[in-house]
């Protein structure tokens, strides 16, 4: 259970947290990240992670005319 200034965090508001944070993923350490992973799902979690906020900035920049 997460914490919420001093309060239990449900897992919805911990799920949309996780995804702000997700959306800051710095790109350039994330061989590091899937590195520390402590084990093949977390890896593969930090993986599709990482895709999948790629891919979002990707389509972002593709409808912006910015490639």
């Amino acid at each position: 259970i997460l914490l919420r200034k001093g309060a239990a965090m449900s897992n919805k508001e911990a799920l949309h947290q996780l995804y702000a944070q997700c959306k800051n993923i710095n790109f350039d350490e994330s061989y590091d990240l899937i590195a520390s992973a402590e084990d093949s799902d977390e890896a593969d979690f930090f993986r599709l992670s990482t895709d999948l906020v790629l891919k979002q900035k990707q389509r972002k920049a593709v409808e912006e005319n910015r490639f």
